[in-house]
């Protein structure tokens, strides 16, 4: 009763304090803008123009509710021609005469910052004034506002009022964030129980997320009894009120079980919800199905993309034509990635302007995006930025590549080869050995094998045939076919082993398992390999 009473009189306060306000006329410019016509006319107009034409004459009138109307109408040009100063103007206005819903659209426009100077501080007062209105979800983004790590200092006696309110006007949000509040006992005295009671509330109210909360403590046995099936019902609850994480949990569950069907339903779902992993998800369903369906997959794949998850993104080029994004559009993607500080986006993107795919080349701007990139340590962007120079004329390639193979040692392989085959000025034999060496340490199969080559030979390092056959062998057992074949050459001709057929046979068998091509000629020890990593860089996504 006394909080009633409270609310209340805030309320009638607002009421006289707004009265000074009265007299004031609606926003002339917006309503005039709407010109007045005969009915005749009017009825001949087509409906969004007709409703436009009938909310400005009842504003000029007024009718504070009509403003907001033709507000909206402005706001999406509905009817008339969109003018967004004129929509704010207006629901201004009718905040100001006491519609709640007014002051939480102005509220919204002036917290994005999007159209107007970002104004946290008005937000905050206007959706209080939507609150005093009696809007429940404008006192429930008060509450949030008030605890929202930017606030200059959080208030969690403030938000946890505004949230009660919330949830007592009937907004399952507001009943959702107060019951975490109670159970942790922020700004309010804990009480757990009490806490599950509000999130029940939530649920049933259709707050999504209060059903997922109750979900996870159910599966938890958090607060309350551990109840696996009812976390299911609540879990299914969550996805079919919209939460796209839980339905791609649930679409996952289902293909651990073996119920493909089931899971793409509830990745679909999750899809439709915007879960960027969800779509991700559905993207492989479609394309490991029996038949595959590239189109369902490319639009799954694209989807994603579109949705932040990047890594998508070049398993939806891959269905151009099918659903999936064309290269243009890519473009467009990775530069937003990029903007936003995904480095393997900066580095798809350069590789783009690079080759002239989805619009014009510019090398410039591909070496720009690389130099960004490998500053930020992405290593692949070091070795692409190397490569560029080389065959661009670029400057000091070696330094890029040294600069990858400290950022990770598996990128060594290429600065090895460089130096190992003098293919840029400055190269030396001698540090070969040194880089190869850095990339067996990181269980670069490919490296261990290219120092073994070196070493069985000489090159830029003492000659030692036993070492290489034991850096063969290393090779050899982590899957390197070229590998096994020197290693059995050695136990033929007892190069840095004792001879043994049988062990030459074993190592030769291994090596035709693991590349039939590897039977056909057995290398010499040394022998470079011929799809050299230094032939072409790291594979780029598309």
């Amino acid at each position: 009763m006394a909080a009633g009473f409270a609310w209340t009189a805030r309320l009638a306060i607002a009421i006289v304090a707004l009265g000074a306000t009265a007299c004031l006329q609606p926003p002339a410019a917006a309503t005039a803008a709407v010109r007045p016509v005969d009915p005749a006319s009017l009825q001949r107009l087509p409906p969004a123009q007709r409703q436009a034409h009938t909310a400005a004459r009842a504003c000029e009138q007024h009718d504070a509710a009509a403003c907001e109307r033709l507000g909206g109408a402005y706001w999406a040009g509905f009817g008339v021609k969109q003018h967004r100063f004129h929509a704010l103007s207006l629901w201004q206005y009718a905040c100001d005469r006491g519609v709640g819903s007014a002051c939480e659209q102005a509220a919204a426009v002036y917290l994005a910052g999007e159209f107007v100077p970002r104004d946290r501080a008005r937000a905050v007062v206007l959706y209080d004034h939507g609150c005093i209105a009696g809007r429940a979800t404008a006192c429930t983004r008060s509450g949030e506002l008030a605890n929202a790590a930017d606030a200059e200092t959080p208030a969690p006696r403030r938000a946890a009022k505004y949230l009660r309110r919330g949830c007592d006007l009937g907004d399952p949000q507001g009943c959702h964030q107060l019951g975490l509040a109670v159970i942790d006992g922020r700004g309010v005295p804990r009480d757990p129980e009490a806490g599950i009671l509000l999130l029940r509330a939530a649920c049933e109210g259709g707050a999504a997320l209060g059903c997922r909360q109750l979900a996870v403590f159910h599966a938890e046995g958090s607060f309350v009894p551990k109840d696996p099936a009812l976390r299911d019902e609540l879990a299914l609850r969550a996805c079919e009120l919209g939460d796209g994480p839980t339905c791609t949990e649930l679409g996952v569950e289902a293909h651990e079980r073996g119920d493909d069907a089931t899971a793409a339903e509830f990745l679909v779902a999750a899809c439709e919800a915007d879960d960027a992993r969800g779509c991700a998800l559905l993207g492989d369903a479609r394309a490991l199905a029996t038949p595959a369906d590239g189109e369902a997959a490319g639009q799954a794949y694209a989807r994603a993309c579109q949705l932040g998850m990047y890594e998508a993104c070049g398993r939806a080029a891959a269905f151009v034509g099918a659903g999936g994004i064309d290269a243009e559009q890519l473009r467009v993607l990775y530069r937003t990635a990029c903007e936003d500080g995904a480095l393997d986006a900066c580095d798809y993107l350069a590789g783009m302007y690079q080759d002239g795919v989805g619009g014009p080349a510019d090398p410039a701007a591909a070496a720009r995006l690389y130099d960004r990139a490998c500053v930020a340590q992405y290593a692949d962007a070091c070795v692409h930025l190397a490569w560029m120079g080389r065959h661009d004329h670029g400057r000091e390639p070696l330094r890029w590549l040294e600069r990858a193979c400290e950022l990770d040692e598996k990128a060594c392989l290429v600065l090895g080869e460089v130096h190992e085959r003098g293919m840029v000025v400055g190269s030396q034999r001698t540090a070969a050995a040194e880089a190869y060496q850095r990339g067996c340490a990181a269980d670069s199969p490919e490296s261990c094998y290219r120092l073994a080559s070196a070493i069985s030979r000489g090159v830029g390092i003492a000659r030692d045939e036993a070492a290489a056959a034991r850096l063969f062998l290393v090779a050899c057992d982590a899957g390197h076919a070229e590998a096994c074949a020197s290693l059995a050459l050695a136990y033929d001709k007892g190069r840095g082993v004792q001879a043994d057929p049988i062990s030459a046979k074993y190592y030769r068998a291994i090596a035709c398992d693991l590349e039939p091509a590897a039977c056909k000629a057995t290398p010499s020890p040394g022998a470079a390999s011929p799809a050299g990593a230094a032939t072409s860089p790291p594979e780029r996504a598309p």
